[in-house]
């Protein structure tokens, strides 16, 4: 059986390979991932932010949107209307950025 010498230098080892294989603050773990799509699209008036959730951390990519109200859904991004939104809030933000002031933000991670 190792000893307890034995055991801490191979944790050490361990540790020392894992922070070579994953330095700090490379890898980008999402807060939501989506599951599934919705089925019908909502008004696009309603929609005030969204969030791409990657398909190579996450079982599926998708876009999350949040509604003025604060609900959250997400779509298909390879769906027009999708694409659609995305253009027209990330146009919004850049307006906003420039000097006009917007009601609404958009946040793409």
């Amino acid at each position: 059986m190792a000893g307890p010498a034995t055991v801490i230098a191979g944790l050490l080892l361990l540790a020392l390979c894992a922070h070579h294989i994953a330095p700090a603050g490379s890898a980008h773990i999402p807060s939501f991932c989506c599951m599934s799509f919705i089925s019908k699209k909502i008004p696009e008036s309603r929609v005030v932010s969204y969030q791409l959730s990657n398909g190579s951390v996450c079982p599926m990519a998708g876009v999350l949107f949040t509604t003025r109200k604060g609900q959250k859904f997400c779509g298909d991004p390879r769906q027009p209307w999708v694409k659609r939104y995305m253009k027209n809030l990330a146009a919004k933000k850049k307006k906003a950025s420039t000097g006009t002031r917007a009601m609404s933000t958009t946040v793409p991670v």
